[in-house]
């Protein structure tokens, strides 16, 4: 049987990491972005490498900002319920 992998994210409102389980609707609303991860220290990784030290929204460049945005606005607006 084959599961969905887990999504690795990185939340620019929350100024952290998220995991949305595999299969699952991601459970935040707000401007995170994901990374091609296996794990939560690749997604770090990744996010370093993407955004260097910017841990929330207001600390990203202009152009990153606008970026985040516009991958905010490609998501459904309702969020799942948070799974635990």
């Amino acid at each position: 049987m084959c599961t969905a992998a887990d999504i690795h994210a990185w939340c620019f409102d929350h100024g952290r990491a998220h995991t949305f389980k595999g299969g699952k609707e991601p459970w935040c609303g707000a401007a995170w972005v994901t990374f091609a991860a296996t794990s939560t220290e690749e997604a770090l990784a990744a996010k370093q490498a993407a955004y260097g030290d910017a841990q929330f929204f207001d600390q990203l460049s202009a152009t990153d900002q606008l970026d985040i945005i516009e991958i905010r606005s490609t998501r459904p607006e309702a969020p799942a319920p948070q799974q635990t």
